[in-house]
């Protein structure tokens, strides 16, 4: 009984691997680029928590400075660049007045007075203490989002 050899050619065996090895290469191609997604998304996120923080701290120190002035909103693009009208934001850091507690109204509520503590628009006096409490929360949104991207309690003793 002869066994019969079947002869391959070395073009077919070179085919073989070669497809073998663009299927790795194509596996491996699709675990970077999912890497470099995850990484693009993380360092996106990073640097809207950084641009939340420093424009939260700016409105912060602004509220320190005089919290009998009005805050308006500040709108900013994507880019953290900032825009004039709220259709054209991405981000929307705001103020909230609060209080820190006290004599009769509910904490956390916001207090309009004028700057010599009269009932008015402006500023904020706490009942909390004799001297007060200006107390304020700073909000970074994003759009589409309920919940906050950046919150900042500022508070500062006013006497």
């Amino acid at each position: 009984m002869k066994v019969r050899h079947m002869k391959v050619s070395k073009s077919a065996v070179f085919l073989f691997e070669l497809m073998i090895v663009i299927a790795i290469f194509t596996a491996a191609a699709a675990i970077c680029m999912q890497i470099f997604a995850a990484s693009f998304r993380q360092s996106e996120q990073s640097r809207a928590l950084t641009m939340s923080a420093v424009n939260a701290q700016t409105v912060a120190e602004r509220f320190k400075a005089d919290a009998a002035a009005e805050q308006a909103p500040l709108w900013f693009d994507r880019d953290w660049k900032q825009v004039k009208t709220e259709a054209d934001a991405y981000y929307t850091v705001t103020l909230v007045p609060q209080i820190s507690g006290g004599s009769g109204t509910a904490a956390n509520q916001p207090v309009p007075t004028d700057a010599d503590g009269s009932a008015g628009s402006g500023g904020i006096v706490s009942a909390a203490t004799p001297e007060g409490l200006k107390s304020a929360q700073v909000q970074v949104l994003q759009k589409g989002e309920k919940t906050p991207l950046f919150t900042l309690d500022v508070k500062e003793y006013v006497g």
